[in-house]
């Protein structure tokens, strides 16, 4: 059985991923980043979904130069992507693993340069001039050019457990639903034409 890495930050579209790659039959491994003011509900979320998805390899990589998340919107890191990637790859060639699933949507690239299919692309450009023949990894985006609804929608149909999720940018004991993260979430889901089992 072939291994794929996926990386679960603990919200909506990486936990859809992470039941994606279950579905293709990879075994699960799976790559979380915390960093200073890692908001603690969002990093519960991950280490919730990796048990259900029963995921049995899992890495957490602390980066203490990452500035805090600011307390309203997701916030801009420089090189962001290159970073996450390039330590995927890495951890991928040292454990075996010949695919890196990442959980990048539509509107995401609309938002961040660094997680545009072409970036993305080029980040998998290098990643694979520096592998040794035979062993390139292989980047997959499933959801790189779907909208949240149809991310929600696979991940209905991937029985994806939306109640473990995160998606607040706020800290709190319970999603706010008034950021910007939240109010996604809520369109995505009424576009879905279904119940957010956080909100039910």
């Amino acid at each position: 059985m072939k291994k794929a890495i996926v990386l679960l930050s603990g919200g909506l579209d990486s936990a859809v991923c992470l039941w994606w790659a279950e579905r293709k039959g990879f075994r699960l491994a799976t790559l979380t980043f915390t960093f200073p003011g890692r908001r603690a509900r969002e990093l519960a979320a991950t280490r919730r979904l990796r048990r259900l998805a029963g995921s049995k390899e899992n890495y957490e990589v602390h980066l203490p130069f990452v500035p805090p998340p600011k307390a309203e919107e997701a916030c801009h890191i420089p090189a962001r992507n290159l970073m996450y990637y390039g330590v995927a790859a890495s951890l991928a060639g040292a454990v075996g693993a010949g695919t890196v699933v990442g959980g990048h949507i539509l509107h995401d690239g609309a938002v961040f340069r660094d997680a545009r299919p072409e970036y993305l692309a080029a980040v998998e450009g290098l990643a694979r001039k520096e592998s040794r023949a035979g062993r390139a990894v292989r980047f997959v985006f499933p959801f790189i050019r779907a909208d949240k609804k149809n991310v929600i929608l696979a991940g209905h149909r991937l029985k994806t457990p939306f109640a473990a999720t995160w998606s607040c940018s706020r800290n709190g004991m319970k999603h706010c639903w008034k950021c910007g993260s939240c109010r996604e979430r809520i369109s995505g889901f009424a576009m879905a034409g279904l119940e957010d089992p956080l909100r039910g």
